[in-house]
């Protein structure tokens, strides 16, 4: 059978089996008939054929089909009583493959048929078919469409399919009443209900697994200027929107062009997992992809395939929000009309209609160019007065896009007028949000254009480039805006010190500019932040800044969670690397806000903690007057005479603690620890009896982690054990510092976070972590590592691993494994530490994204020295088989 072929030509098969009353029967033919239909278009689809004829031919097929089945279990006596009406999507007609089908039986008599009505729902569910069904009267639907926008929607949609013709047309006749659901109402519950739609998204389209239909510049955002147009307009269709000039013919091509290729992508999608899948996931992407994936097995192309494919979705999503912001803006001016426009003129050129900007003369921006700058000039010095800008004036902007030229951008008025807009004290973000919406970011700088709808394929980041920049430019305006200096009080009292925000700001905007082109991106970008400074005309140290800013914009990063903050030689190293207090300050700034616009998963107090130390200890670096120790004898010297003091305000004497100080004398203990943290665990531990195994859990402290210190005899391979306790309990180690003492005694000290990246606050959970270390550290017993299975989303990424190794001292290497953040990880390294005769003096755990750079400080137990190539080389091979085991 075709795809299109008439249900009564196909005897012995469904129909047959359906007529003769064999259910059973026809359920199995029924089955194969979708699974033929489904199959036959999947074949057209790769041959090329439309979608929206795929949809069309779908939509009939299925009408086709239920209504067959409709006559099986109802009689023409039945149908005179009932009327079976289609609504939502599929009276829409759009179907696809796999699409729930949404049904109404509409009767003042549906309880004279109620076991009737469940027969036939049930056969379609045993068919198949994801069926949404009500059965209501007219007064219940008229009740439910007005008391439920949703409900309302679906029902607007309606489509007759068979039965009694007239409770569908009073249903019609009801809706098409001016005073059900009114135009201006209407407008307003859709418009509420795609904000809220936005919000559960994050009010962004370009989240890097997005939902095709709900996300923002999903079909939906389509959908509700139809249903908009079709409820004030009676419009059935964007070609009547275009027949009566509410969209251009221009808006017209790209609002189709879009909207076909999602339906094309969601068809895909549907085929490809067998359901009702709308989420673009990233194993989705990457399965997506292939037809682009070169036959080369490399993580790299695949990579790129996936970016290649997602990049197109992202610009047609782009498109889609930019054509619902300006069509349901002109709807709302139309919508909401009033006798006498409140109007306020600005300056010649630009004046205020009902607090929405717009342009007083058509022709303004082919008469002066310039004013397509102007526009976010006047947006940021009426921040508080302007609510948005008309869908006129926006459109003229989108036309005229191609005014801005190589002779534009050489223009010096446009040029200062472009810095001007980094420079105001207010509604910079919202300037720029618009600028990068309507394209006038891309346009005067291509290097950002190129960047648009750039996706990159991991967990670490959670939007496209050019999202991601825009998000690091909001950032830093929140560190300036004195409501929200409580998020990050130091970034906020830096902000308020420096001279030239903009210069701040123009770095947020290279930092990534350069991403996607062959090479290194910092190093690119660099280039291209130092040649547009120089266009603009920025002076020599405004330019060296900038440059530097773009050039440098990881290293805060890797240094504050990779490296040894307490280590003065890391932190002057460091601050000679800055050169001054204000290349720091940036940096942090930077930095700070670049970390943060990754993802919301990426950010924690720990790393905050971790940032504020290293900016705090580098600014007393580059202090000459500090007193601050620059070598790690004069440090431990400076540190215990500090906690001294605390402790003896505290009622101890010397005599008290030194002991135990005595036995950690020759560790890092007194460089590595704060003062107030040396005073703090003297003082819990000084007395203890060190035949004990002494367990303490703090459940936040200042360096934003819970806090767990052990006390007790040393042993080896302690860090594997626990390790892989803390594994047990779902815990996360983030640095864990270990110092051998003399007496044969052991201080431990660990910071860890909980499964979303928190402290532990809860009483009875902190217990519980003192109690089962206590006891499995006395038992002596391993605790094998948890075997749980891999989130969906690290198991999208094949991450090869890689391990590094480093002289230190003649005793001690630096171990750094770059490998994927598998369930377990660090328990099973441990593993392979202890069967290599390892021990750990420190470790440094970082997460970024599907990714885990992990470091390690490490001898052997034993006398053989780890620089020996072969004893690198067993470690190595122990690593690799307990991490890919």
């Amino acid at each position: 059978m075709t795809a299109t072929a008439n249900l009564s030509d196909t005897p012995d098969s469904f129909v047959y089996h359906l007529d003769q009353g064999e259910q059973t029967a026809s359920l199995i033919s029924g089955r194969k008939l979708l699974h033929d239909f489904n199959e036959q278009q999947f074949i057209k689809f790769d041959q090329g054929e439309p979608v929206s004829t795929l949809l069309t031919e779908r939509t009939s097929f299925i009408d086709q089909l239920l209504k067959k089945i409709w006559f099986h279990f109802f009689s023409k006596a039945d149908s005179e009583n009932l009327s079976f009406i289609a609504i939502g999507g599929y009276g829409r007609g759009e179907l696809q493959p796999y699409s729930d089908i949404d049904l109404l039986i509409l009767s003042e008599h549906a309880e004279d048929y109620q076991d009737k009505i469940c027969e036939f729902i049930t056969y379609l569910w045993d068919l198949g078919f994801e069926v949404g069904h009500a059965v209501r009267n007219l007064e219940q639907c008229i009740q439910d469409g007005k008391a439920d926008i949703t409900t309302a929607t679906s029902l607007l949609e309606a489509r007759w399919l068979t039965g009694s013709f007239e409770p569908f047309l009073s249903l019609q006749n009801v809706f098409n009443l001016k005073s059900f659901w009114p135009s201006h109402a209407f407008f307003t519950a859709k418009l509420e209900e795609q904000q809220n739609r936005h919000k559960r998204y994050h009010n962004t389209l370009y989240q890097l697994e997005p939902n095709i239909k709900e996300s923002p510049g999903g079909l939906r955002d389509i959908q509700t200027i139809l249903w908009v147009a079709k409820r004030h307009f009676g419009a059935d269709s964007l070609q009547e929107l275009l027949q009566h000039n509410f969209i251009s013919l221009k808006e017209f091509k790209e609002i189709q062009s879009a909207y076909h290729y999602l339906n094309r992508v969601r068809f895909a999608l549907h085929r490809l997992k067998k359901r009702n899948e709308n989420r673009l996931l990233f194993d989705h992407q990457q399965q997506l992809a292939k037809p682009i994936y070169d036959n080369n097995n490399s993580e790299v192309d695949m990579v790129k395939s996936v970016e290649a494919y997602m990049k197109p979705y992202y610009q047609k999503a782009h498109t889609i929000a930019r054509l619902n912001e300006i069509l349901l803006q002109h709807f709302k001016e139309y919508i909401y009309q009033v006798e006498a426009d409140q109007i306020q003129e600005i300056n010649p050129r630009f004046r205020l209609v009902n607090q929405y900007l717009d342009v007083i003369k058509e022709n303004l921006f082919i008469k002066n160019p310039t004013a397509l700058l102007e526009v976010f000039i006047i947006i940021e010095n009426y921040d508080q007065l302007i609510e948005g800008i008309r869908s006129r004036t926006i459109r003229l902007i989108r036309d005229n896009l191609h005014l801005i030229d190589d002779q534009f951008r050489s223009d010096p008025i446009n040029k200062a007028l472009f810095i001007e807009l980094f420079r105001q004290p207010k509604g910079v973000n919202a300037a720029l949000k618009r600028m990068y919406a309507y394209g006038i970011l891309g346009a005067y700088l291509p290097s950002f254009q190129k960047i648009s709808g750039l996706m990159q394929f991991n967990i670490f980041h959670a939007y496209t480039v050019d999202e991601h920049t825009m998000l690091v430019i909001r950032n830093l305006r929140r560190f300036f805006i004195k409501k929200f200096a409580y998020e990050f009080p130091t970034a906020h009292q830096i902000s308020q010190q420096l001279c030239k925000p903009e210069i701040l700001l123009l770095a947020g905007l290279f930092h990534d500019i350069a991403k996607g082109r062959n090479g290194t991106h910092e190093k690119l970008g660099s280039i291209d932040a130092k040649e547009f400074a120089y266009k603009h005309n920025l002076n020599k140290n405004d330019s060296e800044l900038l440059s530097w800013l773009v050039l440098r914009h990881l290293d805060f990063s890797y240094v504050a969670q990779k490296k040894d903050l307490s280590d003065p030689n890391v932190i002057q190293q460091f601050a000679k690397k800055m050169g001054s207090q204000e290349r720091l300050d940036h940096l942090y700034l930077l930095t700070l806000a670049d970390v943060r616009s990754t993802s919301d998963e990426v950010w924690n107090d720990w790393k905050n903690q971790l940032f504020l130390q290293l900016y705090n200890n580098t600014s007393q670096a580059l202090d000459a007057t500090s007193n601050q120790p620059k070598d790690r004898i004069k440090q431990a010297i400076y540190n215990k005479e500090k906690a001294s003091e605390q402790l003896k305000k505290r009622g101890l004497s010397s005599a008290d603690f030194q002991p135990f100080w005595q036995a950690f004398e020759k560790t890092d203990f007194f460089n590595r620890q704060s003062i107030a943290e040396i005073a703090r665990i003297t003082r819990s531990l000084y007395d203890k009896n060190q035949d004990d195994i002494n367990i303490q859990v703090q459940p936040t402290t200042a360096r934003g982690a819970t806090e767990i210190i052990i006390f007790m005899h040393d042993r080896n391979y302690l860090f594997a054990q626990f390790s892989q306790i803390l594994d047990k309990l779902m815990l996360n180690i983030v640095e864990a510092k270990i110092y051998s003492g003399e007496n044969d005694m052991t201080l431990v000290i660990i910071y860890c976070l909980d499964s979303e990246n928190k402290s532990i606050t809860d009483a009875n959970v902190l217990s519980n972590i003192e109690e089962t270390l206590k006891y499995q550290l006395f038992l002596k017993e391993d605790a094998l590592p948890t075997n749980q299975p891999e989130p969906r989303r690290i198991r999208c990424f094949e991450t090869p691993t890689e391990i590094r190794f480093e002289t230190i001292t003649d005793q001690l290497m630096e171990l750094t494994i770059h490998t994927k953040d598998i369930p377990g990880l660090l328990a099973k390294i441990g593993m392979a530490f202890r069967q290599c005769k390892i021990r750990v003096y420190d470790a440094k755990i970082n997460t970024v994204g599907e990714k885990a750079e992990d470091t390690f400080i490490i001898s052997s137990t034993n006398d053989e020295t780890l620089h020996l190539k072969h004893k690198q080389q067993e470690l190595q091979d122990a690593l690799l088989e307990a991490i890919d085991y």
